[in-house]
């Protein structure tokens, strides 16, 4: 790899790594921690856009051929499903949160100060829970081998806009993949840490994957990764993961030398790992007066914001912030708040509120929001997105 091609990877002007960013220039000289915090962003870019110029040439890795694949029928997980639907969509794992702040860092580990919204959980309907999903959700586990840690699929289901797959992840002593706490599921979700040896990630999809804290243990962690996918994935009928293994551990990776870091990427295997899915689960269009549309399943809505009625710039669609109020009104008067918080000089709020599972605004002008409990879509009487109102079309 010559200097030209190494430096296409990254966009020179975000990191301005510059003489200003040296402490001192006399005697040994020390590096300043904003140059430190700099360098490892601009690695990580530099990985990321490396990696991506290379996936053309992924590993196609065929499920039966590479994988262990137990085929576990769908009646062993009838005993259990009362589980399987709390944990995922209910208050068995997740449970009431009031307001609070904490104080959290940047990428360049400055502090600031976070408000966590107010979430609020509850028990699923069973019976009705059934008759929406069962038909669509992939039991099938699928097992993948990395390293010294096991990686087991265990479910999967869509409905065109967005996925929840459910896996776990199994390590003798300790799993060391995640940094993960209660604030991570509230926040950003779990994070790869620096010390395994390998990454994966739905590269279509923005992802937030929550760990079940109460079943979980110390060398086994039970994880739901909330997927928005591209609007273009709709027809898909497999999730593809995009899989490295290192030849050294993620934190060897990122603090390694240019030319040790350019050996590692040469050693790195990337490969590709299908996820099946089933039928897409159903979905309704609602439309406000002036045909803007909402797609919405039990899993999800998706909102076109692009002239929708909505009143919001063509600059900001791509903000899911411009989207302050989401309320799904049924017809016995009952109420879900998906979300609300503050827009400053147009909504005011006492209480934010956050009841979703992942929210992503994409290029295309569209805003999906991942609920965090099951909807009856065919329950529901209007949905209210800012200060307009869908019906179902």
């Amino acid at each position: 790899m010559n200097m030209k091609q190494e430096m296409s990877y990254i966009n020179w002007k975000t990191y301005e790594i510059s003489i200003e960013a040296f402490d001192d220039l006399e005697g040994v000289h020390k590096f300043s921690k904003e140059y430190q915090q700099r360098k490892k962003k601009m690695l990580r870019e530099y990985q990321r856009n490396v990696f991506a110029e290379r996936r053309s040439n992924l590993v196609k890795v065929a499920i039966a051929a590479s994988l262990l694949i137990i085929a576990a029928p769908l009646a062993v997980n009838a005993a259990t499903d009362g589980e399987f639907f709390n944990r995922i969509w209910g208050n068995l794992t997740q449970h009431n949160i009031k307001v609070h702040k904490e104080v959290l860092y940047d990428e360049q580990a400055f502090p600031f100060v976070h408000t966590f919204p107010e979430r609020e959980y509850v028990e699923v309907d069973l019976d009705r829970a059934r008759e929406l999903l069962d038909s669509h959700v992939y039991h099938k586990p699928i097992i993948k081998k990395l390293g010294d840690t096991t990686l087991t699929i265990l479910s999967s289901v869509h409905d065109g806009n967005a996925a929840i797959v459910e896996f776990k992840l199994e390590r003798e002593g300790e799993v060391n993949a995640f940094e993960y706490s209660q604030l991570n599921n509230e926040y950003r979700g779990a994070e790869f840490s620096q010390e395994p040896d390998f990454w994966f990630h739905f590269p279509t999809c923005s992802e937030h994957i929550l760990v079940d804290l109460e079943k979980s243990t110390k060398e086994v962690l039970y994880c739901y990764d909330y997927m928005v996918m591209e609007p273009n994935d709709a027809g898909t009928k497999t999730l593809s993961m995009e899989v490295q293994e290192y030849p050294c551990s993620r934190g060897e990776m990122f603090e390694a030398d240019s030319e040790t870091f350019d050996k590692y990427v040469e050693d790195t295997k990337t490969s590709e790992l299908l996820i099946p899915l089933l039928t897409p689960v159903k979905k309704a269009e609602y439309v406000n007066k002036d045909n803007g549309a909402i797609y919405i399943s039990p899993l999800s809505m998706r909102i076109d914001m692009e002239d929708s009625g909505l009143g919001i710039d063509n600059s900001d669609l791509y903000d899911s912030d411009n989207v302050y109020y989401v309320c799904v009104n049924y017809k016995n008067k009952a109420s879900y708040i998906v979300q609300e918080h503050e827009l400053d000089g147009i909504h005011a709020c006492e209480t934010p509120i956050d009841n979703s599972s992942n929210i992503s605004a994409d290029e295309q002008g569209y805003c999906t929001i991942i609920f965090n409990r099951l909807v009856d879509i065919d329950d529901i009487a209007s949905i209210t997105v800012n200060k307009t109102t869908y019906r179902l079309n």
